[in-house]
């Protein structure tokens, strides 16, 4: 619950203020009271806790493996690394995917140690070949294995499920229910023109960095750090205004950060001031010669500039509120995916441990974008790689983002290095901005303790 002394307007007081109708998933409201408490700080730094979360997590939890635009045809298929297992997911069917483990079933190698296509998978150490569908089609020497039934040699498998163009799967031998897992996603991304299912995704960046993946996925789901990292951000991005919706017996969280209002932590500006100040990455000083509508508020003025320009591009956005053509409507999909929606930003994040060392991790963004019927965009199937040295700025196909989470990065490897040497227990988190951070802890404990 947004606590009393908080900065105002809250996000609820913006909506009453839109001019179209209130989408009603906008009005609902997570109140759920995460009991503050100071984070062990082993949790990102032990070895031993990596490995547990491999066994405990990774090995037992729905996760996002790829859009099904990565997999189109038959036989197209992909790796995946949930925790100590590898999987070949592969469209078996035009509306069929299966997950195997991809390891042969005669020795053990890898059948495949890249992304690509397939007619059948053969191991490459004596030939065993199964079909896409896992069926043995290939004993080598049969006579010398008349204790292997054919019929029964089939590759394994874990679940998979599907939703709004993602594909999940689930390592577990006894799964949770994929629409249990969901909970409300499904009922929240039907509102209209939020469908995932409907977007394509057209960037896709991997980037390496030094840290654990928790330290990583924290930096991305609060706002509280905006004024700060974010300077030329901070000016149109209310972000001691957020709402911070945790829902009572709920894994999946969500953030509204409002533009169009400059943060309270910064001295008080003219709406024509905020206005400008949100156009400047994108224009410069071409900014200042954009008409600002006498009277108008800066958000409102955001809203239709923003309006004009999607139905230019044959968006269908006329009825879209302000809210959902500028804000941060960010929601963080138990345990590590990201997914904005909205006609704000395209953003979708992943991260996962890059190896066994709990220093390292990567951070995929995506960008999965509506478009106009008629009007597919390419797909990015191939992640362009950033070291964990580089610059975002070597993805040019991030564009002006790229500037913003280098701002994000500078934080990173301080703060791995940071919860190594710190004398206390570990972080100590807001009782609001973070109590994202804080449910996140608690639902990983569920996995752990079990």
């Amino acid at each position: 619950m947004r606590p009393a002394g908080a900065p105002a307007p809250d996000v609820q007081g913006m909506l009453n203020a839109e001019t179209r109708p209130v989408p009603p998933v906008l009005r609902e409201t997570g109140d759920a009271v995460v009991a503050p408490a100071t984070i062990d700080r082993t949790r990102y730094t032990d070895p031993g806790f990596a490995a547990r979360e491999r066994q405990q997590l990774w090995s037992r939890c729905w996760q996002m493996a790829c859009r099904e635009e990565d997999i189109p045809e038959t036989g197209d298929y992909i790796l995946y690394q949930a925790g100590d297992t590898s999987l070949i997911v592969v469209r078996t069917a035009p509306n069929a995917i299966h997950a195997h483990v991809n390891a042969c079933l005669h020795r053990g190698r890898l059948l495949r140690e890249a992304d690509g296509h397939a007619h059948e998978f053969r191991c490459p150490f004596h030939g065993f070949t199964w079909a896409l569908d896992g069926r043995c089609q290939a004993l080598v020497n049969g006579w010398d294995f008349a204790h292997v039934d054919p019929a029964a040699f089939t590759l394994p498998q874990v679940a998979v499920g599907r939703w709004g163009g993602f594909i999940f799967v689930n390592p577990s031998p006894a799964p949770e229910a994929f629409e249990t897992f969901l909970e409300l996603l499904p009922a929240h991304y039907a509102t209209r023109g939020w469908s995932l299912a409907d977007r394509v995704k057209t960037v896709h960046v991997r980037k390496h960095h030094r840290c654990n993946w928790k330290v990583a996925l924290e930096a991305f789901i609060e706002s509280f750090h905006v004024t700060e990292t974010h300077r030329t951000a901070a000016p149109y991005l209310a972000d001691a205004n957020t709402q911070y919706d945790v829902w009572r017996d709920g894994r999946h969280t969500r953030m509204i950060s409002p533009r169009g209002l400059a943060s309270p932590n910064l001295p008080a500006m003219t709406d024509e001031a905020v206005f400008r100040a949100s156009l400047r990455p994108a224009l410069g000083d071409g900014a200042d010669s954009v008409p600002f509508p006498a009277g108008s508020s800066a958000r409102a003025a955001m809203g239709d500039l923003r309006r004009r320009a999607l139905l230019a591009d044959g968006l269908d956005v006329a009825d879209a509120t302000d809210c959902e053509l500028l804000d941060t409507i960010q929601y963080h999909v138990f345990p590590n995916l990201v997914i904005w929606a909205g006609w704000g930003s395209y953003l979708v994040y992943r991260f996962l441990p890059d190896g066994d060392d709990p220093g390292r991790c990567t951070m995929e963004i995506m960008f999965v974008v509506p478009h106009a019927p008629g009007k597919t965009p390419a797909v990015a199937r191939e992640p362009t790689i950033v070291g964990a040295d580089q610059s975002h700025r070597v993805a040019a196909e991030l564009g002006g983002f790229a500037a913003v989470f280098d701002e994000d990065q500078s934080n990173l490897a301080a703060l791995q290095k940071g919860l190594k040497t710190m004398r206390t227990a570990g972080p100590n988190t807001g009782l609001y901005q973070e109590a994202r951070i804080r449910h996140f802890h608690a639902m990983l404990d569920r996995f752990m303790a079990a």
